[in-house]
C-alpha cells in the first residue's frame, strides 16, 4: 500500500484590524510618534546650532581688544619722560599695523622730524643738551590684551632740561592716529583725540606717512 501524502500546512496572515499599522499600534500613535521623533530632532539640531553661535560670540568676546594710544609726559612714577605709547585695554592681543604722527597737522615721519617741527632743528640726538630718544622701531606691534608697548620716551635731564621743556610746551601740538585688527581680522581707527577706536574693513599702510621713531 502507498502512504498518503500529508500536504503542507498553509499559514493565513492575520489581517490586522482596521486603523492599526504593521507594527500592531494605531495608524494615529505611530503618526505622533514620528511628529514627536521629528520635532525632538529639530529642536536637537536648533540647539546645537544655538549653542555653537553662543560659543563662537564667547570666543570673540574674549578675544576683542580694545587700544589706545598717545603722547604722555610723565611716567606713573613721577618721572619726567615724554612718552609715546599704545595700551591694549582689551583681553585679546591687538596687531597694531599702522601708525600715524602729525605735529600742527603736518606728518612727521621719525623722532628727529617730530622735535625739529616741535622746537625747531638740531634738538634731537646724543649731544650736549640735545634731545636723546629711546626708540621702538619696529613697523608693526603685536600687543597682548592687558600690556601696553612704548614707542618713543625722551627722558628729561639736567643737561637737556631746556629744551625738553619746550618739547613738554609742544605736546598739544601733537596728534597720533593708528589702526590696529584683532586675531579674527576684525581692524578698527583710533585717533587719539576721539573717544572710541571705529571699525574699519582693514588697516591699510602708508609707507610715505607712516611714523618710524
Amino acid at each position: 500500500m502507498e502512504a498518503a501524502l500529508e500536504s503542507p500546512d498553509v499559514h493565513t496572515p492575520h489581517a490586522h484590524p482596521p486603523g492599526h499599522g504593521g507594527g500592531g499600534l494605531p495608524r494615529w500613535l505611530e503618526l505622533t510618534l514620528a511628529i514627536s521623533a521629528l520635532v525632538t530632532s529639530v529642536a536637537s539640531i536648533a540647539l546645537a546650532v544655538k549653542h555653537g553661535d553662543t560659543m563662537e560670540k564667547l570666543v570673540v568676546a574674549n578675544s576683542f581688544p580694545y587700544m589706545q594710544g598717545g603722547f604722555s609726559d610723565m611716567t606713573p612714577d613721577g618721572r619726567d619722560v615724554l612718552s609715546l605709547d599704545l595700551l591694549n585695554r582689551g583681553v585679546g592681543p591687538a596687531h597694531e599695523t599702522s601708525l600715524f604722527v602729525t605735529v600742527d597737522g603736518h606728518y612727521v615721519r621719525s623722532s628727529e622730524e617730530l622735535i625739529t617741527a616741535s622746537i625747531g632743528p638740531g634738538k634731537s640726538g646724543h649731544g650736549p643738551g640735545q634731545l636723546a630718544t629711546l626708540k621702538n622701531s619696529v613697523p608693526t606691534r603685536f600687543i597682548p590684551g592687558g600690556q601696553q608697548q612704548f614707542v618713543l620716551s625722551i627722558a628729561k635731564t639736567a643737561d637737556n632740561a631746556a629744551n625738553w621743556d619746550l618739547l613738554q610746551k609742544a605736546q598739544p601740538r601733537m596728534s597720533t592716529e593708528f589702526c590696529y585688527c584683532s586675531v579674527f581680522h576684525e581692524c578698527w581707527r583710533v585717533v587719539e583725540k576721539e573717544l572710541d577706536p571705529v571699525p574699519v574693513k582693514a588697516c591699510v599702510r602708508d609707507e610715505k606717512r607712516e611714523f618710524t621713531p
